[in-house]
């Protein structure tokens, strides 16, 4: 018996399958692996966390670059025409024609610059908050994957049952109506079978509709597709039990190691040291200067006097003492003021997301467990009740309508174990990901547990020949 109750589940499992496969095609293979390797290279929300790493490093040199000697040449070459006219003499206007040209050297190095000493450490903070922020977004871009995935395999799952669905009420609607024939069935039973075979088709284009955009979420992660069908979630996956320590274990590393909570921890420290730069902006500023330069002039400054050659050295301090800018630096430093508040709201926002995030996952985790131990008897009691049809109708004790709609009691069971099987696989992924450990091998590590439509319909067609009722 319990033999042939696990043959029975086995079919019926492997017959949801079999429609799943005739409903969506599979014209591209992808596994979860490329799925990856397409997100990390066209996800414009991680593409653009890169980007901003890259450019706050290029920062850090710059502030660094502001420390160093500025060095600086200036050259120039003039074709000079001059007409020289002394007032009141009876001769003639003298005229010259002569080049001039120099060239300087300038080289100034800071010595005392309290701005931008404090915009290095800045810099400093402002790169870690953004590896930080790339690597918030790397955890984000998983669990968007991983979570687009699911709902598109969930969506497919659900295409199969409603389409199975109408046709049991369309099959019932024709039932009803040949027992009205035969006066067996009432106009008001007719209709209400025709009402539940029209909404069947509805709920129907409904769930096609929704797998069609649950597809175009995906693709927003991994660029376009073509009629994408995913795998299928073996029957022999294991899911992991992280339930060894507390939620409050759990809130508490995720506070000290939530990615999204360092980048906005880096950002308060950067609107710090904003605060202390401006405020740098009321001190004097001190320099040395040198300067090499030559000037050359092929004629002199009046009429018949020769050309000239000037070499010219000089070093020095240059202070700069600022006493007044229209209040302009003043209000500078209450801006930055205020941007480290904003920061400090910042940091116990990303806190409060962060223990959100941990409880919704936990909890998800919890009920998706609990659903699916529910969804697990449910197959086990439509098994029997398949069974019992099935022998019912071979004893004409029981009608193809019985049959019927005992096999989509089972085909709706295993929806909801599907369900609940994903829902904690997502949710086991977003406790990993809340702490920051989240990595491709978790995802990747998933495609094992996938097989394939053409495996799984042999299995149908092997299991369906075994568990085929025998006549008597």
């Amino acid at each position: 018996m319990e033999r042939s109750l696990s043959y029975l589940s086995c079919f019926v499992r492997c017959a949801v399958v079999a429609s799943i496969g005739l409903a969506v095609v599979p014209v591209q293979a992808l596994s979860l692996a490329d799925a990856v390797l397409l997100a990390r290279q066209s996800d414009p929300t991680y593409l653009s966390a890169k980007a901003n790493l890259s450019a706050s490093r290029e920062r850090s040199g710059q502030a660094v670059a502001n420390h160093l000697p500025q060095i600086s040449v200036t050259a120039n070459t003039n074709a000079n025409r001059r007409t020289y006219d002394t007032r009141d003499s009876p001769f003639p206007a003298a005229k010259d024609e002569y080049n001039s040209k120099s060239a300087q050297l300038s080289v100034t190095q800071p010595l005392w610059r309290s701005a931008n000493r404090i915009a290095i450490i800045q810099a400093d903070a402002a790169v870690a908050q953004a590896d930080f922020q790339l690597a918030a977004a790397e955890q984000d871009l998983l669990i968007r994957l991983v979570q687009a995935w699911f709902d598109v395999m969930l969506a497919r799952d659900i295409v199969a049952f409603t389409e199975r669905q109408s046709d049991a009420m369309k099959f019932q609607w024709q039932q009803t109506t040949h027992g009205a024939g035969l006066g067996l069935a009432t106009v008001t039973a007719v209709e209400e079978a025709r009402t539940k075979h029209d909404q069947a088709i509805a709920d129907h284009a409904i769930a096609e509709t929704d797998q069609s955009i649950k597809l175009a979420v995906l693709e927003q992660i991994i660029g376009p597709v073509s009629r994408l069908s995913p795998p299928l979630l073996s029957d022999d996956f294991i899911q992991a039990d992280f339930r060894s320590g507390t939620l409050e274990d759990l809130l508490s590393h995720a506070e000290a190691a939530s990615p999204a909570i360092l980048a906005a921890s880096r950002a308060l420290d950067a609107a710090t040291e904003e605060i202390r730069k401006q405020r740098a902006g009321h001190e004097p500023t001190l320099d040395i200067v040198a300067t090499y330069g030559r000037n050359g002039q092929g004629a002199g400054s009046f009429p018949g006097q020769n050309g000239y050659d000037i070499n010219q050295r000089a070093i020095g301090f240059q202070l700069n003492i600022p006493l007044y800018s229209g209040g302009g630096q003043s209000a500078k430093v209450r801006e930055a003021v205020a941007l480290r508040e904003k920061a400090m709201q910042d940091l116990e926002s990303a806190r409060r997301n962060a223990r959100l995030a941990g409880k919704q996952a936990w909890f998800g985790w919890q009920a998706g467990n609990a659903r699916k131990t529910a969804a697990l008897q449910s197959v086990k009691y439509s098994v029997v009740a398949l069974k019992a049809s099935t022998t019912g109708k071979l004893n004409e004790v029981k009608t193809e309508l019985d049959v019927l709609q005992a096999r989509q009691q089972m085909y709706s069971s295993l929806r909801d174990l599907q369900k609940a099987r994903y829902e904690m696989i997502t949710s086991h992924l977003k406790l990993k990901a809340v702490v920051g450990q989240l990595i491709d091998a978790d995802l990747v590590a998933l495609d094992k547990w996938f097989v394939s439509y053409e495996s799984r319909t042999a299995d149908s067609s092997r299991l369906q020949h075994k568990t085929e009722p025998r006549t008597r």
